[in-house]
């Protein structure tokens, strides 16, 4: 028994199942289309420089608002702080 090549395989009670797959490999081959990307519209529009310049109104708008919040909020705790020394 000792001979024997099978003998190895006998020792497992519960092998996994043997998986079958194909051997054979297919080649795929896409269109040319797919090598190159280009584009044929122009970089920016019109459109699109007039939603860039929304956008940096409406940025430059809200930064205003905070930086006026932010100083009268440091003005009232500079006022209140002076009217306390007093």
């Amino acid at each position: 028994m000792a001979n024997r090549k099978s003998t190895a395989r006998a020792l497992r009670s519960h092998s996994a199942p043997r998986v079958v797959s194909p051997r054979n490999r297919t080649n795929v081959a896409f269109p040319l289309s797919f090598s190159r990307f280009t584009t044929e519209e122009p970089a920016m529009t019109m459109r699109d420089w007039t939603s860039l310049a929304g956008l940096v109104v409406s940025v430059i708008g809200f930064s205003v608002v905070i930086w006026q919040f932010t100083r009268a909020a440091n003005d009232r705790e500079e006022n209140h702080a002076s009217h306390r020394a007093a």
